[in-house]
């Protein structure tokens, strides 16, 4: 037996908490896990962040606060488990993009997953609404182009969403202005939501890429002018200011990181002088100054986030727009 630190009560020492006043007799363990568990949610890591609260929830008294708010989020890791496991079991929605090198073998490997999207009615019929737009204003050629191309970046947010165990909506086109896609109630940590931002690029990328190599092979012009849209489009996407994926990309790097980017983009627009990278390196200089940055560094995404920005660089330098 040992006494209650609060109260002095004697307590067994299997005891979860004073039975006089209550205190919880493991608290200093609880924190150390919560701390550990937050550390594994900032990252994405929802297996071990599981375990974590499981090993607390062993820790407390069934009738506390404490116990019923960790069974509520254990419930919502198991809910996001089940949306991963169905994912894999179907092959349909696997795990999205983690670098920059292997952005056209996505689009094969992938090749599944994206073409999911195109068995939703919704998706379809505002695809073919934009379709007509951009063919009025384009010609056929480019505005089909133009099409898959965001639809492509798009689907590469949704398999990096389903790769974490979220629930995302299919892409909705919105005729001139490209598309979108919804979570609904989703607290997103720094680094899956700078994941999530960064994979529609990545897979914008991989189809600008993949338009610069047919040009290359056939010289066909349109390829050409493809593959330049996908360029500036993703470049103007990594603004990092409101719902744009810049501003999800830079959330999880420091101060310094994005000092890093904003080196990176000045460099670029000085070989460049496209305006593209201008208003990506004046909004990145705001964000050096907005407090909302991490104190831990995210190296993967830095290093994400400038190889986006010099690969997107060197097609839209090498693709002709006419």
């Amino acid at each position: 037996m040992t006494g209650c630190p609060e109260c002095s009560t004697e307590i067994t020492p299997d005891a979860l908490s004073c039975p006089q006043c209550r205190k919880l007799t493991r608290s200093a363990d609880l924190a150390a896990l919560a701390q550990q568990a937050k550390a594994a949610w900032r990252v994405g890591n929802f297996a071990e962040e599981r375990a974590l609260w499981q090993q607390s929830l062993n820790l407390l008294p069934p009738d506390t606060a404490q116990y019923a708010k960790i069974q509520a989020r254990l419930r919502e890791l198991d809910e996001q488990s089940a949306i991963a496991a169905g994912d894999q079991t179907s092959g349909g929605w696997r795990k999205g993009a983690a670098g920059i090198g292997p952005a056209i073998l996505l689009l094969l490997t992938k090749g599944k997953a994206l073409l999911l999207g195109l068995t939703k009615v919704g998706t379809l019929l505002t695809m073919a609404a934009s379709l007509g737009v951009y063919w009025a204003l384009y010609g056929w050629g480019l505005a089909i182009g133009v099409i898959f191309s965001i639809y492509i970046h798009e689907m590469g947010h949704v398999i990096a969403i389903r790769r974490y165990g979220f629930k995302a909506s299919a892409p909705m086109f919105i005729p001139g202005l490209g598309a979108l896609i919804r979570m609904r109630g989703v607290r997103l940590p720094p680094i899956p939501d700078s994941r999530i931002g960064l994979a529609g690029p990545i897979y914008g990328l991989g189809a600008a890429l993949a338009a610069l190599a047919i040009y290359y092979a056939t010289h066909i012009k349109v390829w050409g002018a493809i593959a330049h849209f996908g360029a500036i489009v993703n470049l103007f996407n990594l603004i990092p200011i409101w719902q744009l994926d810049g501003s999800r990309g830079v959330r999880s790097l420091t101060r310094a990181q994005r000092g890093i980017v904003l080196s990176a983009t000045a460099l670029l627009w000085a070989f460049t002088s496209n305006a593209m990278l201008f208003l990506v390196g004046a909004v990145c200089a705001y964000r050096i100054f907005t407090r909302d940055w991490q104190r831990e560094p995210d190296n993967p995404g830095l290093f994400q986030f400038v190889g986006l920005l010099a690969a997107l660089t060197l097609v839209m330098v090498l693709a002709p727009l006419k």
